[in-house]
């Protein structure tokens, strides 16, 4: 059985859906920052970041999205293609994009103070912006071209990983300007849509409190920004 900690709808939101999808046994450890509890000496044992989400297994506690998804992926033999597959290399590339570039440009969009201030934000979120739409076009383009780990045909660890940026890039930026058009990306789209009509990533959304005052929590969330 594993152990995930986690804060509703912050990283930890990936992993659960993960956990969900391959039916694994697990429990949720809900952490609550504003208390102080990833300053406490107990997580920090887990995670010395003190960042979410955070894993026990059999082996041992994991941090870090990536690792966690692969570590699952290839422990239970689902959501990825195995690691002597042909297509193994591609679908680490564009995990590694997800990881380096989208999930490091959505979370500027949404906190662009964090770089140089209040007096800079706007101008640090209108360029990151800029980046965002790059990196989406570019997912866009691998997306049509059929790869089962990158399309609406059956989930995996980069569409799940994909589908909750673009939730946070759509109703979290901190201008309006900014949020993002996924109508744009007609093949992400695709992807989030279908992966919101699945059992298992439903009841993760239900039990996340997503799914109660929106339809679609993944491919068209409210904007919860002023």
């Amino acid at each position: 059985m594993y152990r995930l900690h986690g804060v509703y709808d912050w990283g930890s939101l990936v992993v659960h859906m993960a956990l969900e999808e391959i039916g694994a046994e697990f429990e949720f450890v809900q952490l609550d920052p504003s208390q102080g509890d990833l300053a406490r000496p107990s997580y920090l044992a887990l995670n010395p970041f003190g960042l979410v989400p955070v894993l026990e297994t059999p082996e041992g506690p994991m941090f870090e999205t990536t690792a966690i998804l692969l570590y699952l992926a290839d422990r239970h033999g689902a959501l990825a293609p195995a690691p002597d597959a042909r297509d193994r290399g591609a679908f680490l590339v564009w995990l590694a994009v997800l990881c380096q570039q989208l999930h490091p440009m959505v979370l500027q969009v949404i906190h662009p103070e964090r770089l140089l201030g209040p007096e800079g934000q706007r101008a640090v979120a209108d360029a990151t912006y800029r980046r965002l739409q790059d990196i989406c076009a570019q997912l866009e383009a691998r997306a049509q071209q059929g790869d089962w780990w990158l399309s609406a045909q059956r989930p995996s660890i980069v569409t799940l990983y994909m589908a909750m940026l673009l939730r946070w890039a759509q109703a979290l930026p901190a201008y309006r300007a900014h949020i993002l058009p996924l109508a744009d990306y007609p093949a992400l789209q695709a992807i989030v849509a279908a992966l919101e009509r699945r059992a298992p990533i439903a009841r993760v959304l239900a039990r996340e409190g997503l799914s109660a005052a929106m339809a679609n929590p993944l491919s068209a969330p409210l904007y919860e920004g002023a």
